[in-house]
C-alpha cells in the first residue's frame, strides 16, 4: 500500500477541481461575522455527504464535526474561519462576489476551501487515522468574537482535543510555499482608550481653561517613548493611537471638556504588554495632572499571541513537505488572530498559505477591494491540513512514550 503521504498526494491532485469550485462558491456568497448562514448550510451538507459527524455548536453559524479514525488516539482540531467583510469588490477575480457591498476581502474563502478538502481527503483515509479529527470552521473572525465564542463553550473538549493546527494565506509569499515559524508567528492585539478630562471654556481666553488637547497631545508624543525607552531592543512592540475625539463639528473656538483617544498595542510576550500597559497609565496620569486634567486609560486585551508550539514545530515542517509544497520562514505579522483564543486549551501551529503570483493579480493586501488569491493554493491547504493529521498524531503518540 502506498505511504499516506503519497496517497494524500494523489487526493489533492484528483480532487483539485472540487475543491475549486467550493472555493468560488464560497468567494461568491460572502457573508459577514456571525451571518454566515448560506456558508454554514453548505459546509454541513457537504460533511455529511462524506460521512462526518456534526457536532452541536454553542452559536447558529460555523460549523464543529468529527471523523473518528480506525482507533482509539490523540485527537487533533482543524480549524477555518469562514466570515467575509463589508468591501465592495473591485478585484479581477473571475468569479466576482454576487453580494454587493460584502466580500471574502481577507480570503477566508480560501480557508474554508480548504478545510472542507482537507476533511474530504481524510474521510477517505479515516482507517489511516490513529486517533480523531475535529473540525472548527469558526465564524466571526473578523471581530475577534468568533473563537472566544466557541471556547467559552469548551468546543476543544468532548474529545478533549490534543493539539490544533490552523492556516492563513498571505500574499507576501508564493504560491507553491508554506510559511511554518517557530515560536511567536502574530502578535497579540490590544484595544487602549485614553480619557482626558480638562475644563473647556473660550479658545481665546485659554488661561480660564484647563485645555485636554494640550495633554492629549502630550500623551501623542510620550507614549512612542515606551517603545524607544522602555521596551528592550531586543524585543518589540507597536503603539498607535488611530482615533482623536475632541470638540464638536467644524468649531474652532471652543475648547472642550473632554478628549478621547483610540488605539492599538501590538506585542509578541505577555510580559512586554504588561509594561506597556503599567507605562501607559503611568504617563497618561502624570501628563494629564501637569497640565491641570484628569487622565484616565483603559487597557483591554484582546487577542493573545499565536505562538507555535516548539513541540509541533517539526510536525507542521513534515506535513508541508509531504504535500509537495515548499516550507519557509517568515518574519512575524504585526497583525492579530483569534486563532489565539484556541492556543489556551491546547498547544498548537498556524501556518501561511502562500497566495501571490504577480502574473494573475494576485499581489494585494488584506482587506484590499482588488484582494484575490491564485486558486491553486486551495489544494495545497488541504494537503497541509490533512497531512497535520498524520504528522501530529505520529508526534504527540511519540511524545506519551
Amino acid at each position: 500500500m502506498l505511504a499516506v503521504e503519497e496517497r494524500v498526494r494523489q487526493y489533492m491532485k484528483k480532487l483539485e477541481p472540487e475543491f475549486i469550485r467550493h472555493l468560488r462558491w464560497l468567494h461568491q456568497h460572502p457573508e459577514l461575522s456571525f451571518q454566515e448562514y448560506e456558508t454554514t448550510s453548505y459546509i454541513k451538507e457537504k460533511l455529511v455527504s462524506w460521512g462526518i459527524s456534526l457536532e452541536e455548536s454553542p452559536v447558529e453559524t460555523g460549523v464543529i464535526a468529527l471523523l473518528k479514525g480506525r482507533e482509539e488516539g490523540p485527537c487533533i482540531a482543524l480549524r477555518a474561519d469562514i466570515d467575509g467583510l463589508p468591501v465592495r469588490e473591485e478585484s479581477t477575480n473571475a468569479f466576482p462576489s454576487l453580494q454587493e457591498g460584502n466580500m471574502h476581502a481577507c480570503g477566508h474563502d480560501t480557508h474554508t476551501a480548504s478545510l472542507l478538502g482537507a476533511a474530504q481527503i481524510l474521510a477517505a483515509l479515516r482507517e489511516e487515522i490513529r486517533g480523531s479529527v475535529k473540525f472548527i470552521f469558526q465564524p466571526a473572525e473578523e471581530v475577534s468574537l468568533g473563537a472566544k465564542k466557541l471556547m467559552e463553550f469548551d468546543c476543544l473538549e468532548n474529545p478533549k482535543v490534543d493539539a490544533i493546527f490552523g492556516l492563513h494565506n498571505s500574499p507576501e509569499i508564493p504560491i507553491g510555499t508554506v510559511a511554518v515559524k517557530k515560536g511567536p508567528l502574530m502578535a497579540s492585539s490590544d484595544r487602549i482608550v485614553f480619557t482626558v478630562k480638562g475644563q473647556g471654556g473660550h479658545g481665546g481666553i485659554p488661561q480660564r481653561n484647563a485645555d485636554p488637547i494640550v495633554a492629549a497631545a502630550a500623551i501623542i508624543q510620550a507614549v512612542q517613548t515606551v517603545v524607544s525607552r522602555n521596551v528592550s531592543p531586543l524585543d518589540s512592540a507597536v503603539i498607535s493611537i488611530c482615533n482623536v475625539k475632541a470638540g464638536e463639528g467644524t468649531v474652532n473656538n471652543v475648547t472642550p471638556h473632554q478628549v478621547v483617544m483610540y488605539g492599538t498595542v501590538r506585542a509578541y510576550k505577555p510580559e512586554i504588554q504588561k509594561l506597556v500597559e503599567a507605562r501607559l497609565k503611568s504617563l497618561t496620569e502624570n501628563i494629564c495632572a501637569a497640565y491641570g486634567c484628569q487622565g484616565s486609560l483603559d487597557y483591554i486585551y484582546e487577542l493573545g499571541v499565536v505562538d507555535n508550539a516548539l513541540s509541533l514545530y517539526q510536525a507542521a515542517y513534515e506535513a508541508v513537505v509531504a504535500t509537495g509544497a515548499q516550507p519557509v520562514d517568515p518574519d512575524p505579522s504585526t497583525g492579530g488572530e483569534d486563532f489565539s483564543e484556541f492556543l489556551k486549551g491546547a498547544p498548537g501551529f498556524f501556518y501561511w498559505l502562500g497566495v501571490r503570483n504577480e502574473e494573475n493579480d494576485c499581489v494585494y493586501s488584506w482587506h484590499s477591494p482588488h484582494f484575490k488569491a491564485d486558486e491553486r493554493c486551495v489544494a495545497i491547504g488541504a494537503g497541509t491540513y490533512a497531512m497535520s493529521v498524520f504528522t501530529g498524531i505520529e508526534t504527540l503518540c511519540k511524545k506519551s512514550l
